[in-house]
């Protein structure tokens, strides 16, 4: 009854709320799971339930569409201004100008200048060190005034980093999901076969599928919706790679015991979710893996357990999941 009554108010009541699901089903309760299979097996609460979770992730879906096209787009852009620096000039003079700055300086906040003092105090520290561990107060060195050209420079480097951090933020429509499927994964803990397969197929007048959704999310989450999989290792970064993780085990939670009909609903679903979980462990993920190869070994190893989950048990009259995986 809560997450029916809060999915319409702000997001923070809503994953509080969920949070809360969380925290009752946190290792595999079964009184909590049994209670909930009973209220959600029919009804109007039932239905109402299951339609909340699937608009929440038809919202992200259609989110990160949006945000993968942009990026893609951006990039066909940045190629074209390698091949033409007057573009890159045009393009830099046309963003002064929507920003309200001269053409000859960019304007520095407050909070920018405090940050270039912050580097230029830390920058003259390291060098009194190197020169013979003398510190700015010894030497009573002050700090030299930064010219116009330079104070420029340095103001556009910390805007351009700001707005790559902020390009790479989820948003709060995609960054809901991870404490959702959180929850759907508890809702399956312990090979609760009764949930698998409720979450999958509902006794309802309009049924919804969010084994499947869950799949479409990982699609379009790691790209394959632009075309191609040889580029997955751009749209993984340190900001999301917790998002796909927690799909993935989420995934696996569906499948494992095994739940034949949700093993079924993955392997044969239209999306490239077999195809992108394969390339997952196949494939380099750069430029991750160059500075976090931590968080790279973990997302290879949740896709190599869903892909053992989806294959776990099949038998020789039942798709031939191996199959599809190798060709």
């Amino acid at each position: 009854d809560l997450v029916i009554k809060s999915a319409a108010s702000s997001p923070r009541i809503f994953s509080e709320v969920v949070e809360f699901g969380i925290a009752l089903l946190e290792g595999g309760n079964q009184d909590i799971q049994k209670t909930l299979f009973n209220k959600l097996c029919s009804g109007d609460t039932s239905q109402s339930f299951f339609k909340v979770f699937y608009e929440k992730m038809y919202e992200a879906q259609q989110e990160i569409k949006s945000t993968v096209t942009v990026n893609t787009s951006e990039m066909s852009a940045r190629m074209d201004n390698s091949k033409d620096p007057t573009k890159e000039v045009d393009k830099g003079r046309l963003a002064r100008k929507r920003r309200g700055l001269s053409s000859g300086h960019v304007i520095l906040t407050e909070e920018g200048r405090e940050e270039l003092d912050l580097a230029a105090v830390a920058t003259q520290h390291a060098y009194c060190s190197v020169r013979g561990g003398s510190s700015m107060e010894e030497a009573g060195a002050a700090l030299p005034p930064l010219s116009p050209g330079l104070e420029d420079l340095l103001a556009e480097k910390v805007e351009k980093s700001r707005e790559k951090e902020e390009e790479k933020q989820l948003s709060t429509k995609v960054a809901i999901m991870q404490p959702i499927l959180r929850f759907l994964q508890l809702l399956c803990e312990n090979h609760n076969t009764f949930l698998q397969n409720l979450l999958r197929d509902q006794n309802n007048k309009t049924k919804y599928n969010l084994v499947s959704e869950t799949l479409i999310l990982l699609d379009c989450i790691c790209g394959s919706t632009t075309g191609g999989l040889g580029l997955l290792g751009l749209y993984i970064n340190e900001n999301n790679v917790g998002l796909i993780n927690q799909i993935m085990e989420t995934l696996t939670e569906y499948c494992q015991g095994p739940c034949y009909e949700n093993q079924a609903c993955l392997a044969t679903h239209e999306s490239n979710g077999l195809a992108i979980i394969t390339a997952l462990i196949l494939n380099d993920i750069n430029p991750l893996g160059r500075t976090r190869m931590d968080l790279v070994r973990e997302l290879k190893n949740n896709a190599s357990k869903l892909l053992l989950a989806i294959m776990e048990s099949r038998t020789s009259d039942s798709e031939n999941v191996a199959e599809k995986i190798i060709y």
